[in-house]
């Protein structure tokens, strides 16, 4: 009888480990994402926080940098605006040109 009960109810397959799941990975990828992740806990490490800095240079320092990049961004918005109501001004100057269609 119990072959019978086997037939009918054929072995489930177990369930795959995790480490069953990586074996599927390229080796080269785990490298670059262990390799990252290194990456980021050390640049975490290395950054002083603002709190902890008590050199007026090095804080004026920063705030220097923080200024051009500020500026920097600044102008890039305004050619982004600029840009951007040219083709709007260019897109309704071009439908307001064309007459309506009648139906």
């Amino acid at each position: 009888m119990m072959e019978a009960a086997d037939a009918a109810h054929p072995e489930q397959p177990k369930e795959k480990s995790k480490d069953h799941a990586e074996e599927g990975k390229p080796a080269k990828a785990k490298k670059e994402k262990k390799e990252k992740k290194e990456k980021k806990e050390k640049s975490s490490e290395k950054k002083e926080k603002v709190g902890e800095i008590t050199d007026a240079a090095k804080l004026r320092s920063k705030l220097e940098k923080l200024d051009a990049k500020i500026d920097d961004m600044k102008a890039k918005r305004q050619e982004i605006v600029a840009r951007l109501l040219e083709l709007e001004g260019t897109a309704s100057g071009a439908q307001a040109a064309a007459p309506p269609a009648s139906v």
